[in-house]
């Protein structure tokens, strides 16, 4: 039965690659959710935004031939599973909304909010995480808020790397396989929706990456931002999973670096961090001069690095992990700070008017910088 469960779960990962793919195509060539070039964007012409929707479908398909398998063929509980899809099509559908008509940044925020809280609610909250010097702390009263901060944090974090082509799909690709992979050899029972939603990624990057003929929009971003921050909530839930509580964190160390980075240097010049900008890291690479494949590229190394720390440091105690964390954000620092001083040498920071919302996705569509 285990040999045909894991032939099962290659088949449906296989076609949730296929799925996507074709579905990338089919909206790639439709005007169903085009996005409208303004004055900042790096794109030229009108551009589906509707890649999430193909994500989303490969995903889909793949998990129902699981949860098929499990309840007809192995008679297992498949609650669990339908508990984490349900909440991720709660993201995918409020980020397809926001696609389609433009949701406030208050009203985005309350209904993360409260996919989180729903979720956390019924798949429970980390209870217990590493600490230097007591191995691990039991965070008590606080675990449900807590988790619950870490799912909506994620999620934004993930929405607002989603700027250049490929550059969120790509590394949210790398850091799920070595997730599935990672937890596949403890047995861990999430470890088939973090190679489903991988194998959907790689079926949507070929129309995206080089051609950047659609867009993730914030239905993909949404949805894979909740699916990332969940399965870490899950795997780190499941005792036996063998990842650390710091493994996705510290794999999507690149990306919390420079939103955090970001938002406290605007914050340091009285700017209004809920604004819609161009000043993360890797857009102000691209202003400078660099290409989105570049960049992206550039981003996918430094993630493949800090992934790597990320499964070696599953290994250690707390202490180890913390101290390599500490040290990545060391290394990260000079860089950012050679990249300011750049982009203030050549006015970047002195631009127009900011359009007082939500922080930029790349699929805003009253914002956009530079085309997935």
């Amino acid at each position: 039965m285990l040999t045909a469960l894991a032939i099962m779960i290659l088949l449906a990962a296989a076609s949730a690659g296929a799925i996507a793919f074709g579905a990338s195509r089919f909206f790639a060539a439709r005007t169903f959710l085009q996005d409208r070039p303004n004055g900042r964007s790096a794109h030229r012409a009108m551009t589906p935004r509707s890649g999430g929707i193909a994500i989303f479908a490969g995903f889909a398909a793949a998990t129902a031939l699981f949860i098929a398998f499990l309840t007809v063929f192995s008679h297992q509980d498949a609650g669990a599973y339908l508990i984490f899809f349900l909440f991720a099509f709660f993201a995918f559908l409020f980020g397809a909304l926001d696609d389609a008509r433009a949701l406030g940044a208050r009203l985005k925020l309350l209904t993360q909010i409260l996919i989180a809280c729903g979720f956390v609610a019924l798949a429970g909250a980390v209870e217990q995480i590493p600490a230097p010097f007591v191995g691990e702390l039991d965070l008590g009263g606080a675990a449900f808020a807590l988790t619950v901060l870490w799912i909506v944090a994620f999620m934004n974090v993930f929405n607002f790397m989603d700027g250049i082509n490929g550059i969120a799909a790509s590394c949210a690709l790398f850091v799920l396989a070595a997730l599935a992979v990672s937890a596949a050899g403890s047995a861990a029972v999430f470890a088939p929706q973090a190679l489903f939603l991988a194998c959907a990624l790689f079926g949507f990057l070929p129309l995206n990456l080089s051609q950047g003929r659609i867009f993730m929009g914030d239905s993909g971003s949404q949805f894979a931002g909740f699916s990332i921050a969940a399965l870490a909530v899950l795997t780190v839930r499941n005792g036996d999973s063998g990842v650390s509580a710091m493994f996705v964190p510290i794999a999507f160390l690149p990306f919390i670096f420079d939103v955090a980075f970001t938002l406290i240097h605007r914050a340091a010049r009285r700017r209004n961090i809920f604004a819609a900008h161009n000043e993360h890291l890797y857009q102000l690479l691209v202003r400078l001069g660099g290409s989105h494949e570049a960049v992206t590229t550039l981003y996918l190394t430094l993630v493949v690095v800090t992934t790597t720390i990320a499964l070696v440091a599953n290994s250690f105690g707390a202490g180890v992990q913390y101290a390599l964390a500490a040290g990545l954000v060391c290394a990260f620092l000079p860089a950012a700070l050679a990249i300011k001083a750049r982009a203030r040498k050549a006015g970047l920071y002195s631009g127009g008017a900011e359009i007082a919302r939500k922080e930029p996705s790349v699929e805003d569509g009253a914002f956009r910088t530079a085309a997935e």
